[in-house]
């Protein structure tokens, strides 16, 4: 399905950032982190190793699995015009999935930097 190799190898690079950054972290960070805030405080704390943390990580991976799907479901219903300007739509879709992709790992280490 993708067309462009390093379209896919960037986007999954820039996945993985969060996640390596996270087990970079683990140690340095205090036992309970906050995980969400009202305004400048902090009202929700968790542990560090809880769920909520490991969803926080895999952000990038779920921007680039939105980004998939949407793909997917948009080349079945518009496939008469997808087949017609198919070099335009991959050139598109393979910016906009890598673009999605670091938008959101970009949040996650965003995040992770505040959780210090």
């Amino acid at each position: 399905m993708f067309k462009s190799r390093l379209t896919m190898i960037l986007s999954s690079a820039a996945a993985m950032v969060p996640i390596v950054l996270y087990f970079y972290l683990y140690s340095r960070l205090p036992d309970f982190v906050p995980i969400h805030y009202t305004g400048a405080t902090a009202d929700r704390f968790v542990n560090k190793w809880s769920v909520d943390v490991a969803m926080l990580c895999l952000l990038g991976w779920l921007g680039f699995g939105f980004m998939r799907l949407l793909q997917f479901l948009l080349r079945k219903i518009f496939l008469s015009s997808y087949i017609h300007n198919l070099a335009s739509i991959h050139r598109i879709w393979n910016a906009a999935t890598l673009l999605v992709t670091a938008a959101f790992a970009a949040i996650s280490v965003c995040a992770l930097l505040a959780m210090m």
